[in-house]
């Protein structure tokens, strides 16, 4: 009777260890953040001429004006819009919140014309990406348009609003738009760093390094986050 106890135990124990082994378990995915309609936050603006100078600091803000919308061939779509407050002149944004935590977003290049395309930056997958698209266009008297893009995972900060501190995932890219006709000829690079923060689906610091138009330096804009507002 004895052995045929420990015989049943010893069993049990290697059935056990037998389905522990070949079990298998999938890490579960990212927690993705899309902030809610009417969220906002707010950026400081620097304005730095050619030479690194501050010519005049102002604020923006950044409203989400939708989500699940249809937009560029995609139903999941959340379109914000940045208003500068003190010349009220707006920029629209197109997002996608992929499931791997990156974020795709519609072209906007520097100059107009622009052609519609989406590309991925690595907030998450932090890998390197690259795109490259042109084609026809009307627009300011070009006729054809070529953007390239490239982005890195650079690393992470906190982005710091008051008391409240947001880890914050840093991309680096440069962005080269050249716009062509017989007549005109007219070549853009941008090269910035984004800060995205992923536990509240926003974006925060943002800096340019440097912004050329036809190789001449022109005022671009360093980006504080300031304020957030989550609804």
């Amino acid at each position: 009777m004895k052995h045929s106890v420990l015989l049943s135990a010893l069993f049990a124990v290697l059935v056990y260890c037998g389905c522990k082994s070949n079990s298998t378990s999938t890490p579960p995915g990212p927690t993705i953040v899309i902030p809610n309609d009417s969220s906002s936050w707010l950026l400081q603006n620097t304005h730095v001429d050619s030479t690194g100078k501050t010519t005049k600091i102002d604020t923006s803000k950044r409203v989400v004006v939708a989500t699940n919308m249809t937009y560029g061939g995609y139903s999941d779509v959340v379109m914000t819009v940045e208003t500068n407050l003190r010349t009220k002149v707006a920029d629209t944004v197109y997002l996608r919140y992929l499931s791997n935590g990156d974020i795709s977003r519609s072209s906007s290049p520097a100059i107009d014309p622009e052609l519609q395309h989406w590309f991925t930056v690595p907030y998450a997958s932090q890998g390197a990406q690259s795109v490259f698209f042109g084609g026809p266009t009307t627009n300011l008297g070009f006729t054809h348009d070529t953007v390239s893009f490239v982005a890195s995972y650079v690393g992470t900060e906190n982005d710091t609003v008051g008391s409240d501190i947001y880890p914050a995932v840093v991309i680096s890219s440069t962005t080269w738009q050249h716009a062509t006709s017989p007549t005109k000829d007219s070549l853009s690079t941008i090269t910035q760093t984004n800060s995205f923060i992923p536990t509240k689906g926003i974006f925060g610091n943002h800096i340019v390094q440097s912004n050329q138009i036809n190789g001449k330096s022109v005022i671009h804009n360093q980006q504080k986050l300031i304020g957030v507002n989550l609804k």
